[in-house]
């Protein structure tokens, strides 16, 4: 399984990508994580787009994405 990273729109391994949430960047449907393809890629994403976390593939849960989609991610 296969994610568009950000920054180099490179496809990387979804579950070795880091992801931030809640962020000032939406996507084509919205609010969305947003892929990254590194730690140092995903830090500073987080501080130039506001993001309110950085979170793993195995760490997304579907109470996240439901907030995330109402725009009540905290």
């Amino acid at each position: 399984m296969g994610v568009t990273e950000y920054y180099g729109l490179a496809l990387v391994d979804a579950r070795a990508a880091e992801y931030v949430i809640g962020s000032d960047v939406y996507g084509p449907m919205g609010r969305e994580l947003v892929p990254l393809a590194t730690d140092a890629d995903a830090a500073d994403f987080l501080k130039d787009h506001k993001g309110k976390a950085r979170v793993t593939f195995d760490a997304v849960t579907g109470e996240m994405l439901a907030a995330l989609d109402a725009g009540t991610f905290e």
